[in-house]
C-alpha cells in the first residue's frame, strides 16, 4: 500500500502515526498539494492527501482510510472523540489557509468564528477518555502539533496545562517524532 502525503498535513499524520505504532509497513510518498505535476494525481484527482493507494484502489479521507485499515473506533463514544479531534483538525486548516491569503481577501469574522470553535472544543475536552494509543487521542495531538508547528498564532496552550502535559506525554513516543511537521511562519 502507498500512502501519498505532504509532511504539513495533520490528517495525513494521524495515519503515518498510528502504521508506526501499529506496525503497518506503508510506502510513504512524499507529494505537494497545489502542484499539477504531483504523483498522487495520476490516482488521485481531487489531489488531497492523506490518499492511500491500495492495489488499483485510491482511498481519500482520513475516516475512510481509516475504516479502510480496520482502525475506525466502533463505540459511539470514541467516534464522538475522534469527529471532535477531526472538527478541530478542519477548523485550524481553514483558519490557516484564510491567514494566509491576501490581507484584503482575508475574513477576520471567519477567523474569529474558527477561534471560538477550536476554544470551545478543546475546552469540553475530557482527557481521561483518551486512551493514549487510540485513533481519537492520536487525532487530537496531530492536531495540537499542527497548532504548534504551522498555526502559531492559536496558543492553545493558554490556561490549558492539563492539555499541555498531556500533549507533552504524547508527542514524546517515536512514532510522533518520527513525523513532525515543518514551521510555516503563521
Amino acid at each position: 500500500m502507498i500512502l501519498y502525503f505532504a509532511h504539513g498535513s495533520p490528517f495525513a499524520r494521524i495515519i503515518r502515526v498510528l502504521a508506526r505504532e501499529r506496525g503497518v509497513a506503508l510506502d510513504e510518498v512524499e507529494t505537494t498539494l497545489r502542484d499539477p505535476a504531483a504523483p498522487q494525481l495520476a490516482h488521485n484527482p481531487a489531489g488531497r492527501v492523506p490518499a492511500l493507494l491500495d492495489g488499483g484502489t485510491l482511498i481519500c479521507e482520513t475516516p475512510l482510510i481509516l475504516a479502510h485499515l480496520g482502525w475506525l473506533p466502533r463505540e459511539p463514544t470514541a467516534l464522538s472523540r475522534l469527529g471532535q479531534a477531526c472538527a478541530f483538525i478542519d477548523g485550524i486548516a481553514v483558519w490557516n489557509r484564510d491567514l494566509r491569503r491576501p490581507e484584503h481577501e482575508r475574513s477576520p469574522g471567519f477567523q474569529a468564528l474558527e477561534r471560538t470553535r477550536a476554544n470551545r472544543i478543546l475546552d469540553a475536552l475530557d482527557l481521561e477518555a483518551y486512551a493514549p494509543h487510540s485513533v481519537e487521542a492520536i487525532a487530537l495531538a496531530c492536531g495540537l502539533g499542527y497548532c504548534d508547528r504551522r498555526h502559531t498564532v492559536f496558543a492553545w496552550r493558554e490556561g490549558r496545562q492539563a492539555l499541555t502535559l498531556w500533549y507533552e506525554a504524547m508527542i514524546a513516543r517515536p512514532a510522533f517524532a518520527g513525523t513532525v511537521p515543518p514551521v510555516s511562519g503563521i
